[in-house]
C-alpha cells in the first residue's frame, strides 16, 4: 500500500530502504494535532493505525473523520466508473480425507468405465481390512498395498473397479457422534427424528483444539443434517450446543537426556528410590511437564489407572487435581488422597450403621423435636452439610470451571462429620447428614456413592441414589438463623507470619457472651482461646516469643487469626 506512517510492515521496509526519506503523516489522532508534515523516519517509532482525523496532506478530504473519508473516497471513485465497494471472504475447503489406515473408509468405487460410483447401500457399512504386520516406518497409504481388498467389482458394469482408499478425517465421526447418543441401538439410520427431542446438546467440555476445530465442524454438519429435514422442528433452529466449556490441557511427567534433549522411552529409566536415573548413564534425566503425546513417551493408558485405582478415584482426582480451564499436571501418586476421603466417607457410613438407634432412621423422614433438643455437636453438623449443599449447588448451576472446589467442599463435610463422630450426634442428625453428603458425591464417584447408599439402606433399599433426588436444604432460613445464633464455638485457622500452622476452636461471634463485646474484647477473647490450646501454646510462646509479636490480625469475626512476628 505505501503507507509507511500508517502499517507496521511499510514502516519497517521505508526505515531499511528509504530511511533518508520523510515518511507522510495523513491521519493525526485529532484535529488539532493535525501536523500536515512529513515528519523524518527517525522520528517515526510505531505506525499510527488506529481511526483519526485526516491531515491537511489529504487535499479535499481533509479534517473527515477516517472511517467517513474511506466511504467518501470509495462512492467517488464509484461515480468515476474505477472502484466499487466489494466484500471480500477467504474461505478454506475442509478436507475430509486422509492417505492413512485409521478413519472410516469412504464409500466410493473407482471404475474406468463408470467414473465414481457408490457402494450400494446392501454392502454398508465398508469395513477396513486387517492389517497384516505393523504400519510402523511404511510410507504411503497402507490401504493402497492391501489389493484383495482394494480389487472389486463396479456396482454398474460388474467390471474390475478399485475401491477408494483414502479415510475420512476422523473429525468426521466425531462432529456427529452426540446425535447418535439418543438413539444407540438403530440399525437402520444414523439417529430417528423422535430421538432428535433431546437435541441440543446442553453443555460442551473440550479443549482448545476442539474449541477452534471440532466446534466448528460439528456446528457445519448439525445445520447441513437440519436443512436436510433430519433433524425436525424447534431443534432445526438451534446451534447443537447450548454451553461451552474450554478445559485445559493435560501435561504428563516427560524425562529427557539432560545432554542432548532426547525424549527418554520409558525402558531406558529405572529408579533410585523415587529418583529417576537413566539406565545406559546413570545420570538423573531432566523431569518436565509437557503435553502428552506419543514423540514425548508421556502418555497415560487411562485403563492402566482405572484398573489401579478404579474409574471413581480417577475420575474424582481429574476434578480435583485442577481448575477445568487450567493445565492439569498428570501425577497419579496423588489419587490416594482421594482413596484416603473415600476411605472415610465408607468409615462414616459403617459407623452410622453400627450406631445403637432405633430403625425409624432409615424410613426417609427421620423424627424431629424442637429446637431445644439438638446437642451443639448436631447443630454444628447440620450448619456444615446446609453450607456445603448451598456451595455446591451453586458451582453445579453458576460456576462450572470450579468443579474442583465441589471435591474440596465434600472433603470438609467428610472431615467436619467424622471428627464429630456419628455417635455423639442425633440419630436423625446423624441420617440426614450422611445420606446428603452421599447424594453430593454421587455425580462425581457413581459407583461408590451407590455402594455407600446400598450399605446403608440395608437388605431392602427403597430405590437408587439416582432415584433420591439431589438434596434440598436441610434448614429453612429461620431455622438456620436460630441455630447460627446458638453456636457457642467456631473454628479460627491461625496464621503465623502469613502461613497456616493450626486450628483452634474459639467462642462464637453469634454466641450470646461474645456478641456484647467490643471488638478490642473480642480479639482478647480469641487470643486467650487460642493461646490455652497446645498448638497456640506450641506456635506463639514455645517457637516465637509472644511479647516480640509485631502484629495480631483478626479476620472476620474471629474465622482467621494471623500473627506477625
Amino acid at each position: 500500500m505505501g503507507v509507511p506512517g500508517h502499517d507496521a510492515r511499510d514502516l519497517a521496509f521505508w526505515k531499511q530502504h528509504k530511511s533518508s526519506q520523510p515518511i507522510p503523516i495523513v491521519i493525526a489522532p485529532s484535529a488539532s494535532r493535525d501536523s500536515g508534515l512529513s515528519l523524518d523516519a527517525s522520528k517515526v517509532t510505531e505506525a499510527y493505525t488506529d481511526h483519526g482525523i485526516l491531515t491537511s496532506l489529504c487535499g479535499q478530504y481533509a479534517g473527515l473523520a477516517s472511517r467517513d473519508a474511506g466511504a467518501q473516497i470509495v462512492d467517488d471513485l464509484k461515480q468515476r466508473g474505477l472502484a466499487e465497494p466489494v466484500e471480500t471472504w477467504r474461505l478454506r475447503d475442509w478436507l475430509v480425507s486422509r492417505q492413512r489406515y485409521w478413519g472410516t473408509p469412504i464409500p466410493i468405487i473407482h471404475c474406468p468405465s463408470c467414473g465414481t460410483v457408490p457402494v450400494p447401500f446392501d454392502d454398508l457399512p465398508v469395513e477396513l481390512p486387517p492389517l497384516e504386520g505393523s504400519i510402523y516406518g511404511q510410507t504411503g497409504n497402507p490401504l493402497d498395498k492391501i489389493d484383495d481388498w482394494v480389487t472389486c467389482t463396479c456396482p454398474k458394469c460388474h467390471g474390475a473397479a478399485k475401491r477408494e482408499t483414502d479415510t475420512m478425517d476422523t473429525f468426521v465421526d466425531s462432529s456427529w457422534y452426540f446425535m447418535r447418543f439418543p438413539d444407540p441401538h438403530n440399525d437402520a439410520e444414523p439417529f430417528s427424528s423422535e430421538s432428535t427431542n433431546m437435541l441440543p446438546v446442553d453443555t460442551y467440555v473440550g479443549g482448545v483444539e476442539h474449541a477452534i476445530l471440532h466446534l466448528l465442524y460439528a456446528r457445519f454438519i448439525y445445520k447441513f443434517l437440519c436443512r436436510e429435514g433430519l433433524i425436525p422442528g424447534d431443534a432445526g433452529h438451534q446451534e447443537p450446543f447450548q454451553q461451552l466449556i474450554a478445559q485445559g490441557m493435560v501435561h504428563g511427567k516427560t524425562l529427557s537426556d539432560p545432554e542432548t534433549g532426547r525424549f527418554l522411552l520409558p525402558g531406558e529409566v529405572g529408579y533410585d528410590g523415587d529418583a529417576p536415573v537413566i539406565v545406559a548413564t546413570g545420570q538423573q534425566p531432566t523431569i518436565t511437564w509437557e503435553k502428552m503425546s506419543k514423540s514425548k513417551h508421556n502418555g497415560v493408558d487411562p485403563s492402566t489407572c482405572i484398573d489401579k485405582f478404579g474409574a471413581d478415584a480417577t475420575r474424582a482426582h481429574i476434578l480435583f487435581a485442577a481448575p477445568v480451564s487450567e493445565v492439569l499436571q498428570w501425577d497419579e501418586e496423588k489419587i490416594v488422597g482421594i482413596q484416603r476421603w473415600f476411605g472415610r466417607i465408607h468409615r462414616l457410613v459403617a459407623d452410622l450403621m453400627a450406631a445403637p438407634v432405633e430403625p425409624e432412621r432409615f424410613k426417609g423422614v427421620p423424627p424431629r423435636g424442637g429446637w431445644g433438643e439438638l446437642l451443639d455437636v448436631d447443630a454444628q453438623a447440620l450448619l456444615l452439610t446446609q453450607h456445603t449443599i448451598r456451595s455446591v449447588s451453586h458451582t453445579f448451576e453458576n460456576d462450572m470451571y470450579s468443579l474442583n472446589t465441589v471435591i474440596s467442599d465434600l472433603i470438609k463435610l467428610t472431615n467436619g462429620l467424622y471428627d464429630i463422630k456419628v455417635e455423639n450426634m442425633t440419630p436423625w442428625v446423624a441420617y440426614d447428614t450422611a445420606t446428603a453428603l452421599l447424594q453430593m458425591v454421587a455425580p462425581i464417584a457413581p459407583a461408590f456413592a451407590e455402594q455407600c447408599w446400598e450399605d446403608l439402606l440395608g437388605e431392602d433399599p427403597a430405590r437408587s441414589i439416582f432415584d433420591s433426588g439431589w438434596p434440598e436444604s436441610l434448614l429453612s432460613p429461620h431455622d438456620e438463623s436460630q441455630l447460627v445464633s446458638r453456636r457457642k464455638s467456631m473454628v479460627c485457622a491461625v496464621q503465623v507470619n502469613g502461613k497456616l500452622r493450626f486450628t483452634a476452636h474459639v467462642p462464637a461471634s453469634t454466641s450470646a457472651n461474645a456478641q456484647a463485646k467490643t471488638p478490642k474484647e473480642r480479639e482478647q477473647q480469641i487470643l486467650q482461646a487460642v493461646l490455652e490450646t497446645d498448638e497456640g501454646r506450641l506456635w506463639l510462646t514455645e517457637k516465637n516469643d509472644w511479647d516480640r509479636r509485631k502484629r495480631v490480625v483478626v479476620v472476620g469475626g474471629g474465622k482467621l487469626l494471623n500473627v506477625v512476628f
